[in-house]
């Protein structure tokens, strides 16, 4: 389960989504691809701003760490 909670994998969550997004089309969109409530759990303490890109997730994500 820790394994699903590094920036990479909440990446893998985020298949096909499309930036810029926004905090709510993150969760969507890994809902959509069926991430863990783990991942989900962590999408939501994201600040609620606009992401441009994999990087800024994943920055963000290191953050939940």
């Amino acid at each position: 389960m820790v394994d699903q909670l590094t920036p990479i994998a909440i990446e893998k969550y985020l298949k096909g989504i499309s930036f810029p997004a926004s905090k709510n089309d993150l969760i969507r969109q890994a809902e959509d691809n069926q991430a863990p409530d783990a991942v989900i759990n962590v999408l939501e303490e994201f600040s609620d701003k606009e992401y441009n890109s994999v990087t800024d997730v994943a920055q963000e994500a290191k953050k939940s760490e």
